[in-house]
């Protein structure tokens, strides 16, 4: 089989444009409601530990359902054109990506931390990002400084962690950082994280490994 090119094309976006980003910020809204719902409760109960308990099992329950509330279904739903008709589901994953250097800037760039969202696929020999304005491809002989980073103050630090690695190839690009954007519950968020790091830790140890066999 030949070796993998490393490629990165940059256009502007079709799908993940602004009118996308504000409408993801509205699922937050999912969340919110319960909680204002539950002060409301408090508010007409006599002073005890229920006006401790409820908000607290409210904030619980709802961050159980974080990922409902960045917009995750509705993200799946956006990505879908983008998967590749002979993708192989268990290795690939509808992710978000964010690049350092930032693609986006300014307003957009602080009320949403993903430049791009699409298909991160695991092939025989390179990983395959396609995008709705990011197109990615890289060989895992490429891929250094893998590591996996804690999603930050934004997800609660709770969410399931992002993969992180730059490229030996391309310098200039910067670095890449991929989070899960497939799941509903916390749970499930963290499991496929932690799947898709484990994923391409091995493809990339079996990259390294196969010269030598």
């Amino acid at each position: 089989m030949p070796a993998a090119i490393p490629q990165l094309e940059v256009k502007p976006p079709t799908i993940f444009t602004t009118g996308v980003v504000l409408s993801m910020s509205l699922y937050g809204l999912i969340l919110v409601i319960p909680v204002f719902i539950s002060m409301m409760v408090v508010s007409v109960l006599h002073f005890g530990a229920l006006t401790f308990l409820v908000p607290l099992a409210t904030i619980a329950v709802t961050a159980f359902f974080l990922p409902v509330g960045f917009g995750n279904p509705y993200v799946a739903r956006l990505v879908r054109p983008l998967r590749p008709q002979s993708a192989v589901h268990q290795n690939c994953y509808v992710v978000q990506l964010t690049r350092n250097p930032r693609n986006r800037s300014g307003l957009l760039a602080l009320l949403e931390d993903a430049d791009d969202i699409g298909c991160l696929c695991f092939t025989e020999s390179a990983l395959v990002f396609n995008g709705d304005s990011v197109r990615l491809t890289l060989p895992y002989d490429q891929i250094k400084d893998l590591r996996q980073r804690n999603a930050g103050w934004r997800a609660l630090f709770a969410y399931g962690s992002q993969t992180a690695f730059s490229v030996a190839s391309l310098p200039e690009a910067g670095s890449f950082l991929f989070a899960e954007r497939s799941s509903c519950l916390l749970t499930t968020s963290r499991r496929n994280a932690n799947v898709m790091y484990q994923r391409l830790c091995e493809k990339i140890q079996m990259a390294v490994l196969r010269p030598s066999g």
